[in-house]
């Protein structure tokens, strides 16, 4: 009984195995080759010129679960209006997933349009050309529109007016609202140069900072593919000025406006070389023109250009006592020489003691001449001969 029953076990796992294996194959059998394809990118310009000779390059996404033949087409219009075929590819076989990119080259209309076109990506289905419709094996097909006409708008905006900006050999400065706008011929490379630094004469200057698109440089070269436009920035610095008697606290910088900068100074300083050998030094009075403070250190705020002084005045007081002693020392030596004059004797004195021989009078100023002198010394009076000679 026991094996009976296991055998009859047996027997219905295998009918339902083959059952299901029947109809995952019957399913396998009713779904297509492809599990995915769809035109994940188109690449062409934005604008072309009449008549202008172009590229657009296609990149079709797939996954195949084995052999498939695929294929891509291009045409005129939208997906409900199809126009002309402007081109298709040649079927490829294809395995696996990945992606395949064609290159087409088109011709643009002559005259001036909006161009719609529309791409698509076919796979071979019992010898049919399907392609899907759907969000989630496809969608195999891409609409898109093409700009023809000869000229495109090229704007540069920099926010700030009066910036020269030339364009090629051209130049031409910005607006009241800081912007440059020119037409020109679409589908050619331009060379844009803005001065990297504006200096005026009020210590105002504004530095380039680069561009809105991650480029840095104030010159750089784009091809015009459309309608463009680029924007880059300036930012304003202002001159602060610092001037003082101690050179050490002479500057002067450029700061970005709105930013805070701290000045500090020492209370007193050593006058510098012999001077300070001996003691001289400044002290600090306080800030003088943009901002009036007598704290050694300030904060201020760069909303304009600035001259700031950091005041100091000479202190003395180190000399007082070198120059007591000076004075007295040359106080010292004068009345020891006046001292010294007071004990020499006078010629009338020397005369009346004999230590000097005044042998005549002058007849003139009747003044002593002493013996040997031909004229007097006090009038230059001739002086005769010797009248008498004292023994």
């Amino acid at each position: 009984m026991a094996g009976r029953r296991y055998a009859k076990i047996i027997a219905t796992t295998l009918v339902v195995f083959f059952l299901a294996f029947g109809l995952i194959t019957a399913a396998v059998g009713q779904e297509p080759n492809v599990g995915l394809l769809r035109v994940s990118n188109l690449e062409h310009p934005r604008q072309v010129a009449p008549s202008a000779k172009f590229s657009i390059v296609v990149d079709v996404e797939y996954a195949v679960r084995f052999n498939a033949t695929v294929k891509s087409a291009l045409y005129e219009s939208s997906l409900s209006h199809l126009g002309s075929k402007l081109w298709e590819s040649e079927p490829v076989d294809l395995m696996g997933g990945g992606d395949w990119v064609w290159t087409v080259d088109l011709t643009a209309p002559s005259a001036d349009r909006e161009w719609s076109l529309t791409v698509f990506a076919y796979y071979l289905d019992s010898g049919k050309w399907n392609y899907y419709n759907d969000s989630y094996r496809g969608p195999g097909f891409a609409e898109t529109t093409i700009k023809v006409a000869k000229l495109a708008e090229f704007e540069v905006d920099l926010g700030t007016p009066n910036i020269p900006i030339t364009i090629d050999n051209s130049t031409q400065s910005t607006s009241a609202t800081g912007q440059v706008k020119q037409q020109l011929p679409v589908g050619e490379y331009y060379f844009i140069t803005v001065p990297p630094l504006l200096q005026y004469e009020n210590s105002t200057r504004l530095v380039f900072l680069g561009w809105q698109d991650g480029a840095n440089g104030s010159q750089r070269t784009l091809k015009l593919d459309g309608d463009l436009k680029i924007v880059g920035a300036y930012k304003t610095q202002y001159l602060l000025q610092v001037s003082s008697i101690v050179s050490r606290y002479v500057n002067s910088s450029w700061y970005d406006a709105g930013s805070s900068v701290v000045l500090r100074v020492d209370p007193i300083v050593p006058v510098d070389w012999l001077l300070g050998l001996i003691g001289m030094r400044y002290v600090f009075k306080g800030w003088t023109g943009a901002v009036q403070s007598g704290s050694a250190e300030i904060n201020i705020t760069i909303n304009g250009p600035k001259v700031i002084t950091a005041d100091f005045a000479l202190d003395y007081s180190s000399l007082v006592v070198p120059i007591i002693v000076v004075a007295g020392i040359l106080g010292g030596i004068a009345l020891a020489i006046v001292r010294r004059r007071a004990r020499l004797p006078s010629p009338i004195a020397e005369e009346a003691t004999g230590e000097a021989s005044i042998t005549r009078t002058c007849e003139k100023c009747g003044k002593p001449v002493e013996e040997g002198w031909a004229h007097c010394v006090h009038c230059g009076e001739p002086l005769g001969p010797s009248e008498a000679v004292n023994s």
